[in-house]
């Protein structure tokens, strides 16, 4: 177990500890990174989706017996209002599409396309255990790298069999579903608490820009790619998510301390910040986790459930609502990139643009934490239900209308990322990578549960039916935002205070601690019981502050 020493300056009691400026700091080249990062994790992640198009012999499949579309739309054999009847047919549905190698039918390709969860689902916790323990930055790198070396075999794979196919997108799944708890264990040592919704934001915003150029471009590289179209789409997000991970190895550090490019100035700013609300960079034991307190703690639960109801909304809109358009509205959103990639065009913006008016609300003492949270969170679920529900009453006469609100729905729904998706670091900063894994993993289960439902209950394929399934969605966001109100929390929690920083604050009692006011960390002078010494000198030995002298304290972290 290594040791590092860390100076900790203690200054005059009427000075006061400004913030050094986000631009150009360590800290945003760290989300910027990380910005690319969780970019190509979603690219790899949809690139399948899009390539298996190309990758599939439609005709083949035809022949065998089905259709094959009903992989991406569901059953097309749609009832439908008589003036929304347009003439279509298994030919003209297939005829653009390019014939790939492979006869597989459709619950192969369910399988291909599932395998992913299986993997995403196993990697959430163990992703933030290993971050906590050993550091975010090297979990990333080998996550990422798994998933990128996945990826580029899934060429070979594909061509030799498809279980080994399968083999690797469960592969491709696990290092993706590392990623996010490892990230969230990381910005909990990088993030200041004033800045927490706003580097959080530039990070995760990755993920959408993701899906916005990844759609486009798969298409592209299926068409007109090299190696017959659809492996090039494997290879090209193969090389450029390498290059992203060598960048990311030569720009980040896993804590503040240990970085070699940060300015001092920034160094201290964080760590002591941190250190202000009870957090160090001290390395969690996996032996001495709180789990009881966790499972038992209402601010945990808070985020459990608001992180399961926002997924179950989620994947209503983007697993059922291309099936709902096309079996109620006849519209096929997926026959348009353009379309299919404004919804998460929006919800990128809404995550840069948010976190921005959080954080700014909470340095300027306009609104707590808890309160900040709280108000984001609730218009990120209860917006998304109210169009939702909106959308369950049109019909076939008003796809443009459909369209717009099926992109403000998603838009809106980008506010929880400044209420409970970076909540985490404010009750247990130490402990924000498990955390998330335990949310993200128990949440990633509505991804199987709200397409069954919907499947179930849409079985009659009427506009009646699907307002059922869009009304159960509404409930559970309107569920989740109900329960965060009444259980989060913007305090961090008792069992997630650092021991090492407490004994900081108590051997700088006789000085100062930090504390945020208006976004700046103030040293607040407190007395001790030394200076209640009636000998002058031993006042003055005890506290050099009393005379006006400055002095360093070496502060051990193991």
């Amino acid at each position: 177990m290594t040791k590092m020493k860390y100076d900790v300056e203690k200054v005059n009691e009427n000075e006061s500890f400004k913030p050094t400026p986000l631009l150009c700091s360590a800290r945003l080249a760290l989300a910027l990174v990380g910005f690319f990062m969780f970019f190509h994790l979603y690219a790899q992640r949809i690139g399948m989706s899009v390539a298996i198009v190309c990758m599939v012999n439609h005709t083949a499949v035809l022949e065998m017996g089905g259709s094959d579309h009903n992989m991406f739309f569901g059953n097309t054999t749609s009832v439908v209002a008589p003036q929304c009847t347009r003439e279509t047919s298994s030919e003209n549905s297939t005829s653009q599409l390019k014939d790939g190698p492979f006869a597989w039918e459709k619950d192969i390709q369910g399988h291909i396309l599932g395998a992913f969860f299986y993997g995403y689902l196993v990697s959430q916790v163990p992703g933030g255990l290993l971050a906590e323990r050993f550091g975010g930055k090297w979990v990333l790198v080998g996550s990422l790298g798994l998933s990128t070396l996945a990826t580029v075999l899934t060429p070979v794979a594909a061509r030799a069999s498809y279980i080994l196919l399968i083999f690797l997108r469960v592969l491709c799944g696990i290092g993706s579903g590392a990623l996010y708890p490892a990230m969230h264990a990381m910005l909990g040592q990088w993030a200041p608490p004033m800045e927490r919704s706003k580097l959080c934001g530039i990070t995760y915003a990755g993920s959408m820009m993701g899906n916005v150029i990844a759609l486009p471009v798969s298409g592209i590289l299926c068409q007109y790619g090299f190696d017959d179209g659809w492996p090039s789409v494997f290879y090209v997000f193969g090389i450029t998510t390498t290059v992203c991970i060598i960048v990311w190895i030569f720009m980040t550090s896993n804590t503040p301390a240990t970085h070699p490019r940060i300015s001092k100035s920034e160094r201290d700013y964080i760590i002591q910040s941190l250190r202000a609300e009870g957090t160090t960079d001290v390395k969690t034991n996996l032996c001495q986790m709180p789990w009881s307190k966790f499972m038992t703690s209402g601010p945990v639960w808070a985020l459990i459930v608001a992180n399961f109801c926002t997924d179950w909304g989620l994947y209503t809109y983007l697993t059922n609502i291309p099936t709902f358009y096309r079996e109620v509205l006849n519209f096929d959103i997926q026959a348009n990139g353009v379309y299919s990639a404004l919804p998460f065009l929006g919800l990128w913006a809404i995550m840069n643009i948010s976190p921005a008016i959080a954080d700014k609300l909470r340095s300027s003492g306009t609104m707590s934490t808890i309160h900040v949270r709280k108000l984001f969170n609730t218009i990120g679920l209860i917006g998304p239900a109210i169009f939702l529900i909106g959308l369950s009453f049109i019909d076939c006469t008003q796809t443009v209308l459909a369209v717009v609100i099926l992109i403000l729905a998603v838009t809106v729904s980008g506010f929880v990322f400044s209420g409970y998706f970076v909540n985490h670091m404010d009750i247990a900063p130490r402990y924000a990578g498990t955390l998330m894994g335990i949310a993200n993993g128990l949440s990633a289960s509505a991804g199987f549960i709200a397409p069954y439902v919907a499947s179930v209950v849409t079985r009659p394929q009427t506009r009646e039916s699907w307002q059922i399934v869009f009304f159960i969605a509404a409930a559970v966001y309107t569920f989740g935002a109900i329960m965060y109100c009444v259980l989060a929390s913007g305090e961090i929690q008792p069992w997630a205070k650092d021991l090492n920083a407490a004994e900081f604050e108590m051997k700088t009692s006789n000085s100062n601690i930090y504390r945020p006011k208006n976004g700046n960390i103030v040293l607040e002078p407190m007395l001790c019981e030394q200076e209640q010494d009636s000998d002058p000198k031993s006042k003055g030995a005890a506290d050099p502050m009393l005379n006006g002298s400055h002095r360093q304290e070496s502060k051990e972290i193991v």
